[in-house]
């Protein structure tokens, strides 16, 4: 059947190489665009693309190179403003739909916020009452402090007098909140009524 042994063996080898699998060749192309070929290609190109190719030159898959850790963090970044921006969107709308269903008409919006202005003006009188009272009781009390001529009775007044600046004191600083609060009412409800208007003027 065969002339020859040689010819026996050369057959032998061609059928075996027929018979086996396609070998993968992984390339890359790193940093200083140096080719790499084989299994050495990965690890010599951690931070490139590796393309993996058959024995017939074929590409069969790609790995794309990771990102780097500025690209990540613009990614992250990216991403985070986005959200932000879309729940400021959502808090818009959420605050469109509270005043449209509360208000029917601008004089609605005027009459809340005058209740509401009127509620702290009246804690502000009383705040005001309070302090010119207490104005006079420590007029009262440096008299009578001067006047009398025992010790302990200076005393007596003395602590009073400190007690009772200690009231004109936070009493100040209450009066000095309602205030804020008079000027933050003001500022919501023009800022209620231009939405509003512009959502009535939308419809």
């Amino acid at each position: 059947m065969f002339k020859n042994r040689n010819n026996y063996i050369g057959l032998c080898l061609l059928l075996a190489l027929a018979s086996s699998p396609a070998h993968a060749i992984k390339k890359c192309k790193d940093a200083d665009g140096n080719w790499h070929y084989g299994d050495v290609a990965v690890s010599a190109c951690e931070s490139s693309k590796v393309t993996t190719l058959n024995d017939r030159g074929i590409v069969t898959d790609e790995l794309e190179a990771p990102k780097s850790d500025e690209e990540v963090r613009e990614e992250e970044e990216a991403a985070a403003l986005k959200a932000a921006e879309k729940a400021q969107r959502a808090a818009l709308l959420e605050e469109k739909r509270r005043v449209m269903s509360i208000y029917e008409t601008e004089e609605d919006i005027d009459r809340q916020r005058d209740n509401q202005l009127h509620s702290v003006e009246r804690n502000i009188d009383v705040h005001m009452a309070y302090l010119k009272g207490m104005d006079k009781r420590v007029l009262r009390y440096e008299r009578k402090r001067t006047e009398v001529k025992q010790p302990h009775l200076k005393d007596q007044y003395g602590k009073k007098i400190v007690d009772a600046n200690l009231r004109i004191k936070e009493s100040k600083l209450e009066l000095a909140d309602l205030e804020a609060q008079k000027d933050e009412i003001s500022r919501r409800f023009e800022k209620e009524k231009e939405m509003y208007i512009a959502l009535k003027n939308a419809e």
